[in-house]
């Protein structure tokens, strides 16, 4: 956003008495019939489907419909694929779940038996699990005709259906991105940590539609209230956001956002300059308006500490409730063994045009591989040593180039922003994003 001062239903049932998924009793009876299905979490669309028609829970090369779910999470399977498993995959910046503004922050997928009526978590568990969806019912003491279909709906009748809802949506954030990569033993254990945690928001009297169970790198289970809206996002609490182009970072530097009456932001400058505003929000769209001036951002992705929005002329934006001018502790267990994608503008210092560009680093002990795994231009991969500087994360580029040298200031789940005190990017906030499929749909979407 670049204000330059001036502007800124019923329930659906298994069709195969609950049969679990990918068992060797999925036969092709059901061929000759197409199916639509629902994909629930909340309902997710935009989510690609395939057709598992060799039964490996993989999605394979043939196998992908050319249509993605709709806003209610339905697909219609065509008649002479209906009778093989179904696999559903949400996808990080791409899918959307009607339980949250903005894109996914992970990618995942959920698989469902031949017929089924819905493809869920709970599919998922009897399937990884090699159980039918009547054991897994059972052995989570919910009610099976709840979890065997749209519990999303069911909601409206049984209060029931918000603690089926609650677990499933806690648990999709803990799923692999494939269906294969999944442990039966380790999701069996996340999923009972998850429900001890629900019975303890339930009898603390918690509204079970205003929150999800997260579990942290640590294996402690809390709650966490999710964000409802775009509107309700704004007006909980004052809001930052900062440009991560350079140029503009350093020429327009940090707004303060606040809610300052109905459908009103007050904006205050770097310098201190105050500004009120009229907004409204269209879906996922915040349009603000100044006099004759107006502006559309559309935000990909909303969490309390770090949301982005992409403005009508491709700027990324980053917007946080949390604190810009404030840094946190890093520390080389963020790094050590793990792979991040590294999103930031490379446009010259003075260039109001974004070049975003994307940089896989595998994180050794001392050593980091680092490719551009969508540069125009082929790149080799270079080796190089990292090491932690206090709470700067620094690596050593060979001499000519830049070092690279950045410290934490907000994180989530999904990503960390971090400030960059490399020489050449000094004063810009740049991302470290764990999903691959996020990474990508922010590039490409920046990049338009």
């Amino acid at each position: 956003m670049h204000f330059k001062y001036t502007a800124v239903a019923a329930s659906l049932t298994l069709a195969l008495s609950l049969t679990g998924c990918g068992s060797d009793s999925d036969t092709n009876s059901t061929a000759g019939t197409s199916n639509t299905i629902k994909v629930i979490d909340g309902y997710l669309s935009q989510a690609e489907i395939c057709i598992d028609q060799n039964k490996n829970s993989v999605c394979d090369a043939g196998e992908l419909l050319p249509t993605l779910t709709n806003a209610k999470g339905e697909i219609t399977i065509p008649a002479d694929k209906a009778g093989y498993p179904i696999i559903a995959r949400a996808i990080a910046g791409k899918t959307s779940d009607s339980d949250k503004p903005g894109t996914l922050g992970n990618s995942y997928e959920l698989i469902a038996a031949a017929g089924s009526k819905v493809v869920t978590p709970f599919t998922t568990l009897a399937s990884v699990q090699g159980k039918t969806l009547a054991q897994v019912a059972s052995e989570l003491n919910l009610p099976a005709e709840m979890i065997s279909g749209d519990y999303v709906a069911m909601k409206a009748s049984d209060n029931k259906a918000k603690e089926v809802h609650l677990l499933a949506r806690s648990v999709t954030s803990e799923l692999a991105p494939s269906v294969k990569d999944n442990q039966a033993a380790e999701l069996t254990a996340t999923t009972e940590k998850i429900q001890k945690e629900i019975d303890t928001q339930i009898n603390a009297g918690e509204d079970l539609e205003n929150i999800t169970i997260e579990i942290d790198d640590s294996g402690k289970a809390s709650s966490v209230t999710i964000i409802q809206s775009l509107d309700a996002y704004l007006k909980d609490g004052d809001s930052q956001f900062i440009s991560m182009n350079q140029a503009y970072a350093i020429d327009e530097g940090i707004f303060k956002v606040s809610v300052s009456g109905e459908k009103q932001l007050t904006l205050t400058d770097k310098n201190s300059k105050v500004e009120t505003i009229n907004y409204t929000t269209e879906g996922n769209t915040l349009v603000v308006s100044s006099g004759a001036n107006s502006e559309r951002d559309t935000f990909i992705y909303i969490a309390e500490n770090i949301s982005l929005a992409v403005t009508e002329d491709s700027d990324l934006i980053l917007w946080t409730k949390g604190d810009l001018q404030k840094s946190q502790p890093l520390a080389a267990s963020y790094f050590e063994g793990k792979t991040w994608y590294y999103l930031s503008d490379d446009a010259p210092s003075q260039s109001k045009e974004a070049q975003p560009m994307v940089a896989k680093m595998v994180f050794g002990k001392d050593k980091v591989t680092i490719t551009e795994p969508y540069s125009t231009k082929p790149t080799e991969s270079m080796d190089l040593p990292w090491k932690m500087d206090g709470d700067k994360l620094f690596i050593n580029f060979p001499e000519g180039d830049s070092d690279f040298s950045v410290t934490l200031y907000l994180e989530d789940k999904n990503m960390m922003a971090v400030y960059n005190y490399s020489e050449s990017r000094m004063g810009v906030y740049d991302l470290f994003i764990k999903h691959e499929d996020m990474a990508k749909n922010l590039y490409n979407k920046w990049k338009k």
